[in-house]
Formats: C-alpha cells, structure tokens, sequence
C-alpha cells in the first residue's frame, strides 16, 4: 500500500502544483477529504518530492493519467511506467498496479459484474483474500464448455467470490449459441434472465476485450470464432470486441451472426454501468481500447505508459 500511498502524493501535489486546482477542487476529483489533500501537500514537501518542481519517478506517469481523465472524462486512470521494465515484467506488474488501483471501487461496490478472458484471470488469481460478505459478484456473460473453463465468467466469478469471501451468481448458459431460436429460448428461463438483468445493474464492472484479427485471440483459441467469422467481421469493419460484442469505430455493435447470439450483456448495458473498468497491456488492442473510451463504454483504465501515450496522440490528431 505504500506504492499506493506515493501515487496519491505525488497525483495530489501534480494537481495543486501543475494543473493549479484548488485544494477542495483536488479533494473532490479523488474522492478524498480536504485535510488529506493538506496532508498529501505537506508530506510531498516534506519527503522531498516537490522541491519548487514535481521530484518523483511517478511524474511523468502521474502526468499522463491527469491528461487521459482530462481529455476522455474517465473517473480513474492509471498508468504504469515501464521504462525500467523487461518485457517478461509488464504484464505480472500491470495487473498489481491494477488490483492496487482497484480496490477501493471493490470496496465500494455491493455488486461487481466481471467478463472473461486471459487478464481477468490474471486479476482474480493475484487478488488478495478480503471479507466483504455483504458483496454479491454477478457474470456477464455465459460461460459454459470443457475448452478453457479457468477464463469463463462464472468460473471467474466464483474464484472472485471465495477470494472476497462474497455471494455469487452463475449464469448457465453459454457465452454463444448456434442460433437466435435457442438463444430466445435460454432467455425466457428465469435464472438466466434474472442473472442478466443483475448484471445490468452491478455497481462496478471489470470486462475484458480484445482484437479478434490478433492471432492470440481468446475467442479463436476456445473455437467461438472462425476464419470465416473473422473475414465477416473484416468485411462490417469491426474495430473489435467488448464482452464478446463486436464493435465498430462508432462504439456500436454491428449487425453479425455473432453478436445476435451471444449470451450476455450488450454494449448499451456495459455503457450505462456507472463503473467500467479494463485493463491493458497489448498494442493489438490499444485501437478498442481507444473507441471504448472515446465512446463513453469504459470509465476506469490501468494501461501501460506506451498506450497511454498512444490514446493521448489519437484524440489529439483527431483535434486538429
């Protein structure tokens, strides 16, 4: 938690002292009283850290998280400096600084909704074990098969739930059916549709992503996608996915075989969740990253410092 601790030192005194905001301005902004943000103040002076300038490794990347929330209305982003990093490194390091940079909406939060894949596996695993009894983990998006269980959502969902010592629903059915007769006949059973309709309304959702033309792709590995699909996807100019909901570069979701049979949250759904946080390493996925933020789908991201850079070039080549 010290790691934690420096960051909001240096975020608070990079606020007051670069970005000019007022001491409740700043208090506001990080959901924290104003005789912290005084303390913070007074402990950066006091450990060295300002010194008439900002003295920390943590400035650049503090930096850059200012800018991405300032330019993209995010409610947190953070990110991670990999400057002194080998790149065997950056995704075990991202994934701390993610669960760090997390824990106080979990805390928060009486629902959490998760999606699937490799790095929120990566999450749950690393998690710490906590008590919060009173929170209820919810999928949202099926999950059922033999190919890959450990990164399906409800096995995601109950490993979460034994981690924080928390509730948990399971959603049984598969994250994709063969087509939209079965997939309407799966929705009218109760359990099923009472699931989705919690996960519309979680507190704080952690949803995974992906590029379906990278050659790593989950999907493609487990079978859910074909080349065939893939060259459909091509063809509708598909930017990639969210929740296994294929988007384009508006934000929206085409009209393709796939999205009609999917079983799980939509991205309206996603979008209208007050807390959507995901996390990002990979420069295959950095363009769907882009649009879920410029699109108002995520709220929170830990990215590496090369991605951020990255979405802070995009949206200011699309200024000009």
């Amino acid at each position: 938690m010290a790691i934690k601790h420096n960051r909001d030192i240096v975020k608070v005194a990079t606020m007051y002292y670069k970005k000019n905001l007022k001491q409740s301005e700043i208090a506001k902004h990080m959901g924290i009283s104003r005789s912290l943000v005084s303390k913070y103040l007074n402990d950066a002076k006091n450990e060295g850290i300002v010194d008439i300038f900002i003295k920390s490794e943590s400035a650049y990347s503090i930096e850059l998280e200012m800018n991405l929330e300032e330019k993209f209305g995010l409610k947190q982003a953070v990110v991670l400096d990999t400057s002194s990093l080998r790149k065997d490194e950056i995704e075990r390091l991202l994934i701390q600084t993610a669960i760090i940079a997390l824990q106080k909406e979990i805390v928060k939060a009486k629902t959490i909704g998760l999606s699937w894949g490799k790095m929120m596996r990566g999450i749950v695993d690393e998690y710490p074990y906590e008590n919060h009894s009173d929170t209820t983990i919810i999928p949202l998006i099926g999950g059922l098969g033999t190919e890959m269980v450990d990164v399906h959502s409800n096995q995601l969902a109950y490993d979460l739930a034994k981690k924080l010592r928390a509730k948990c629903k399971y959603l049984y059915a598969p994250a994709l059916v063969d087509n939209i007769l079965i997939k309407k006949s799966l929705l009218e059973n109760d359990g099923i549709h009472d699931v989705l309709e919690a996960g519309k309304n979680v507190d704080f959702a952690l949803v995974g992503f992906a590029n379906p033309f990278s050659k790593n792709n989950t999907m493609t590995e487990i079978g859910y996608v074909n080349q065939q699909d893939i060259d459909e996807l091509e063809k509708l100019d598909v930017i990639g996915d969210i929740n296994s909901r294929f988007i384009d570069q508006a934000g929206q979701e085409v009209n393709c075989k796939i999205n009609e049979n999917v079983i799980g949250l939509g991205i309206d759904d996603i979008r209208k969740i007050p807390n959507v946080a995901v996390v990002c390493y990979e420069d295959n996925k950095k363009d769907v990253l882009y649009i879920g933020m410029k699109t108002k789908i995520f709220t929170h991201i830990i990215v590496t410092d090369s991605i951020a850079e990255y979405l802070l070039k995009q949206v200011k080549n699309e200024t000009y």
